[in-house]
C-alpha cells in the first residue's frame, strides 16, 4: 500500500508544496477593456478562442427600462479581446440577433447553444472560431428542442444542457437533461425534480452539477411567476441524479457554469436570490447580492466566501470564462433591466502565514541532529570498509531496521497522500494494507533465507546465481534509472515547501537540502541511514497521531462525533464491493484491491535494494525475521493512523468549512495546511521537520542503495574487478556524490525551467519496471526449470506489457500494475524456461536438491 502510494502519487503530490503555507484565500477583482457598448449586455455568449476573449450577442435596453415603454433589443455583434490588448474590436456578427443560450469554450472555439430573440427560442447550435481578425461560424447538430434560459457545462468532452424553456411564452419550466457527445445530440434522465430557468451549472471531475434556477407556474392571468429554488443535484454517467445539499440561498442566473477553484471549491459568484423580487420602484432597485459562496465538493458544504468589492458591479445572466490566468465575466445584467458594459478578471488569491522563529528553530535543530547521526557513525568506523559501509556491520538491532524498512516505504509523499486519499474518497485502500499480514510470512519463510545464505549484499547477485549476468544487469540498471530520477523529485519538493515559507531561492533551497543529504550518507553508510530511518519513522508517527488527537479534539462530539459523520457520508468501508469484479481506475472491489496490494507490497519487499538492503544489516536471519515483524505491524498501525487522520481532518473541515482555503491546488494539500493552520506554534514546525527529514530520508536511502548496487553489481562485478576494499569504498563514496549530484542537478533544472511535469512521467515509466523485477526473483524462487533466457525475456515481457496498458491508455486501474507486470513476467519466463534449451540453476530455488 505504502509503496503503491509512493511510485503511482510521486507526479501528483508535487502540487501540495506548492500551498504548504497558506491561508484562506481573498479574491483579486481588476478591470478588463469594458465592452465598446454603453450600455451592455445580458444574456450574451462568450468563451475563448486562440488565447482570444470572445463575447458575442445578447440584449438590452437602448429606449429605457420596461417601466418606462422601453424595448427590449437582441443583438448580433460579436466582440474580440486578444491578450494583452488595450481595447475590444468588433470581429464579426451572429447568424441573428440571439441570446440567453449556452456557450461552451473548447480547444477549437466557442459552441453557442440555443437561445432566443424577442420573438421565439431557437435549437441552432454553432461554433465561434476566431482566426485573428475575424470569426468564422461553423454549424453543429442542432438541439432536439428549441431552448433558451438554460444552463450548461463541459464534463469530460461531452456537453451537457439542463433547464430552461421552449418559447418566450412557456409559463412552465424544463426539467430535460440533453447531452452533446461530439456527434448528436441525446436525451439524458431529466432531472428528477421540477424545472427550473437559469438555474447555475458546473462540471467537476465525471459529473455534472446543477445549481438554484427558478421554476415557473402561471398565476391567475396565465402570466408566468417565479419561484426562487435552492435544491443542487449531481449527475454521473452510469449513476443518475443524486441530490446534494441546499445552497444557503438561491443563487439564480448568477455567473455560469460555477468555475472550480483550487481543487474542490465551486464559485458562486452573486446571483438573484428572490429576496428583491418584488422591488418597488423598480428604477431603485439596489443590485443583486454581492455575496460570494463557495461549495466544498469533498465535503459537500457551503461557506461564504470575501464579497464582491462595493465598487464593482453584480452581474447575473452572465457567463464565467477562464482566461488571463482568471476568471472573466463580461457584462451582464446589474440590476432589472440594467445592463453593465463592465468586464471583471477574478484572480484568487493566497497568502502567506508566518511561520515564525520557533518553528524554523525546530526545523533548524531537527535537520542539523539528522547530519549529527551521520558524524556519530562516522566517528565510530560505521563506514571505513564497504562491509560496514553497505551492511553496517551487521550489528543495526532488529527494531531499527524494520523501524527503517518501514520509513523506506512511508516516504513524505505518502505520509501527505494517504490522508488525501482518506480526506477526498474514504479509507476503503485501507484493506489492502492488511495484505502485509500475508506478504511479510512470505517474504520471511521463502526469500530472507536465500539473502541471508548466500550472503548478499545487492538483491541482484541473487539473479546471477540463479539466472544470468544479463538478469542480474537488467535489474541493477532498471532500479539505479529509478532512484536516481526519484532522488531529483524528492529533493524538488521540500525545496519548494522551503521557499515558500521563506525568502530562500527554490535553487539555494535544492542545493542546501541535497548537499546536507549527500553529506551524512557519505560519511556514516548505512548504519547513518537506518537510524536516521528509524528516528524519522517515530517522528512521523507521533506527528500523525498528535495531528489526528488535535482534528478529533476540535470535532464536536469528538471521537464518536467522528465516527458518526463519517459514517453518515459513506467515509468508512461503505463503499466497499464484495461481489464486484472491476479492474477500472476508481474500482472498489475487494478482491481487486486485494491482488492489487498484496503485490504492490510483495514486489519491493523481495526485489528492491534499498529494502532488501536492510535484511542484510542485522546479526543474524533470526534478528532480520523480527525486523520484518516490526515492519508489518507498524505498517498496519501507521497506515490506520493516516486513515483516519484524512477521516478525522475531512470531518473538521466540513463542520468548520471557512477554515479551509479554497484555493487548495490538490488533495494532497490538505494535510500541510490542516497542519500549520491548526496546530500549535512549535508542534507544526516539528511535524514540518519531520516531513522535511523524511524526505532527505528517502534521497539517503536511495543514494547509499544505489552505491551498493552501482558497486557491486558493475564496478566490482564488470568494470573493475579484483581491486581492494578501499577502491570500492572510495568508488561507494563518489557515486552517493555524483547521484546527488546529478538529483541535485535535476531538481535545480525543474525549479527553473518547466520540464517537470515532463520529467516526472518519465520517472514513473521507468518505475513500471518493478512488477517485472518482482516476476523475476519469484521466478527463481518458486520455480526449479526456469533459467536465464527464459526469465530474461519474460523480465521484459511483463515490462513491455505494463508500458503498452500504460501508453494505450486501456481502462485498468493502475494499481493493478504490478500485477500485470508480476504475473507476465513469471508465466512468459515460466514457460519460455520449459520450451526454450538452457541451464538451471535450481540450486538457488526451493526446489534445491
Amino acid at each position: 500500500m505504502l509503496n503503491r502510494l509512493k511510485i503511482f502519487q510521486t507526479h501528483v503530490a508535487t502540487l501540495w508544496l506548492l500551498t504548504l503555507f497558506s491561508v484562506r484565500a481573498d479574491i483579486s477583482w481588476s478591470d478588463l477593456p469594458p465592452l465598446p457598448d454603453p450600455l451592455g449586455f445580458a444574456g450574451s455568449f462568450a468563451g475563448t478562442c486562440n488565447d482570444t476573449l470572445l463575447v458575442a450577442g445578447g440584449a438590452n435596453f437602448p429606449d429605457g427600462p420596461p417601466w418606462d415603454d422601453g424595448s427590449k433589443i437582441w443583438h448580433d455583434r460579436v466582440f474580440a479581446l486578444e491578450q494583452g490588448a488595450g481595447e475590444w474590436r468588433e470581429a464579426g456578427k451572429l447568424p441573428r440577433p440571439l441570446g440567453y443560450g449556452v456557450s461552451i469554450s473548447t480547444p477549437d472555439g466557442v459552441i453557442c447553444i440555443g437561445g432566443s430573440d424577442e420573438r421565439a427560442h431557437y435549437s441552432e447550435v454553432f461554433r465561434l472560431k476566431y482566426n485573428g481578425a475575424k470569426v468564422e461560424i461553423e454549424n453543429l447538430p442542432p438541439l432536439p428542442v428549441k431552448l433558451a434560459n438554460m444552463a450548461g457545462a463541459l464534463v469530460e468532452g461531452s456537453i451537457h444542457v439542463i433547464g430552461g424553456t421552449s418559447s418566450p411564452d412557456d409559463s412552465i419550466a424544463s426539467k430535460q437533461h440533453l447531452v452533446f457527445d461530439g456527434q448528436s445530440w441525446a436525451r439524458h434522465d431529466p432531472l428528477p425534480a421540477i424545472g427550473r430557468i437559469l438555474p447555475v451549472a458546473a462540471a467537476h471531475q465525471k459529473s455534472f452539477l446543477v445549481f438554484s434556477g427558478a421554476s415557473l407556474a402561471p398565476d391567475a392571468a396565465g402570466n408566468p411567476v417565479r419561484t426562487y429554488l435552492r435544491d443542487a443535484w449531481s449527475y454521473r454517467a452510469g449513476r443518475g441524479w443524486s441530490r446534494l445539499p441546499d445552497s444557503p440561498r438561491a443563487v439564480v442566473a448568477a455567473p455560469s457554469p460555477a468555475p472550480l477553484v483550487g481543487f474542490s471549491h465551486l464559485l458562486f459568484i452573486g446571483g438573484d436570490d428572490g429576496t428583491l423580487a418584488g422591488f418597488q420602484p423598480r428604477s431603485k432597485h439596489p443590485g443583486f447580492t454581492r455575496e460570494i459562496l463557495t461549495y466544498n465538493t469533498t465535503t459537500e458544504s457551503w461557506s461564504a466566501s470575501t464579497p464582491l468589492d462595493s465598487h464593482l458591479l453584480s452581474a447575473v445572466t452572465t457567463t464565467v470564462v477562464e482566461w488571463a490566468g482568471g476568471l472573466v465575466i463580461p457584462t451582464g445584467e446589474v440590476r432589472p433591466a440594467v445592463r453593465s458594459p463592465q468586464v471583471l478578471l477574478a484572480q484568487p488569491q493566497q497568502s502567506n502565514t508566518h511561520f515564525g522563529i520557533l518553528n524554523w528553530s525546530i526545523v533548524a535543530i531537527y535537520l542539523t541532529g539528522m547530519i549529527g547521526v551521520g558524524v556519530y557513525f562516522m566517528r565510530r568506523e560505521a563506514s571505513s570498509t564497504t562491509e560496514a559501509y553497505f551492511r553496517g556491520g551487521q550489528r543495526v538491532p532488529a527494531w531499527v531496521a524494520g523501524l527503517s524498512i518501514f520509513a523506506t516505504m512511508l516516504s513524505a509523499l505518502t505520509f501527505m497522500g494517504i490522508p488525501a486519499r482518506a480526506y477526498q474518497t474514504d479509507i476503503s485502500w485501507y484493506i489492502g494494507q492488511l495484505t502485509i499480514l500475508l506478504v511479510i510470512p512470505i517474504v520471511a519463510a521463502c526469500y530472507l533465507p536465500f539473502f541471508r545464505k548466500l550472503d548478499l549484499t545487492s538483491a541482484y547477485e541473487y539473479l546471477e546465481r540463479r539466472f544470468s549476468l544479463a538478469c542480474r544487469l537488467f535489474a541493477a540498471l532498471s532500479f539505479i534509472c529509478f532512484h536516481l530520477g526519484r532522488i531529483a523529485i524528492v529533493l524538488y519538493l521540500p525545496a519548494l515547501a522551503l521557499a515558500t515559507v521563506s525568502d530562500i531561492d527554490v535553487t539555494t533551497a535544492v542545493v542546501v537540502i541535497g548537499v546536507l543529504c549527500v553529506i551524512y550518507t557519505v560519511i556514516g553508510g548505512i548504519e547513518a541511514v537506518v537510524w536516521t530511518d528509524a528516528i524519522q519513522a517515530i517522528v512521523l508517527m507521533a506527528g500523525a497521531l498528535l495531528c489526528f488527537a488535535v482534528a478529533v479534539c476540535h470535532i464536536d462530539g469528538g471521537l464518536v462525533g467522528m465516527v458518526d459523520v463519517a459514517r453518515t457520508d459513506h467515509k468508512l468501508f461503505e463503499n466497499l464491493q464484495w461481489d464486484s469484479f472491476s479492474i477500472a481506475d476508481g474500482t472498489t472491489s475487494v478482491l481487486v484491491l486485494f491482488v492489487a496490494f498484496f503485490f504492490n507490497s510483495l514486489v519491493p519487499y523481495t526485489s528492491s535494494q534499498d529494502v532488501v538492503q536492510r535484511y542484510v544489516t542485522t546479526r543474524d536471519l533470526k534478528a532480520a525475521k523480527k525486523s520484518l515483524k516490526v515492519t508489518m505491524w507498524m505498517s498496519v498501525f501507521g497506515s490506520l493512523v493516516f486513515f483516519l487522520l484524512g477521516t478525522a481532518i475531512y470531518v473538521f473541515y466540513k463542520t468548520c468549512p471557512e477554515r479551509l482555503d479554497p484555493t487548495l491546488p490538490a488533495a494532497d494539500s490538505i494535510l500541510p495546511f490542516y497542519i500549520v493552520n491548526e496546530l500549535p506554534v512549535g508542534i507544526s514546525g516539528l511535524v514540518i521537520a519531520a516531513i522535511f527529514a523524511a524526505a532527505q530520508s528517502t534521497v539517503s536511502s536511495s543514494l547509499n542503495s544505489i552505491a551498493t548496487s552501482f558497486v557491486k553489481d558493475l564496478d566490482s562485478r564488470l568494470l573493475r574487478p579484483g581491486r581492494d576494499d578501499r577502491t570500492y569504498l572510495r568508488s561507494a563514496q563518489s557515486v552517493v556524490v555524483i547521484a546527488g549530484l546529478i538529483g541535485i542537478g535535476v531538481a535545480v533544472t525543474m525549479a527553473r525551467s518547466d520540464i517537470e511535469s515532463a520529467f516526472k512521467t518519465f520517472n514513473s515509466m521507468i518505475g513500471l519496471t518493478a512488477g517485472s523485477l518482482g516476476g523475476l526473483f519469484a521466478l527463481g524462487v518458486f520455480t526449479k526449470r526456469a533459467h536465464g533466457l527464459g526469465a530474461l525475456i519474460g523480465a521484459l515481457a511483463g515490462l513491455v506489457t505494463v508500458l503498452i496498458i500504460h501508453i494505450s491508455g486501456i481502462e485498468i486501474t493502475g494499481l493493478l500494475y504490478a500485477f500485470v507486470g508480476f504475473a507476465t513476467s513469471f508465466l512468459v519466463g515460466w514457460i519460455l524456461s520449459l520450451t526454450l534449451p538452457g541451464k538451471a540453476n535450481s540450486e538457488f530455488s526451493l526446489h534445491q536438491p
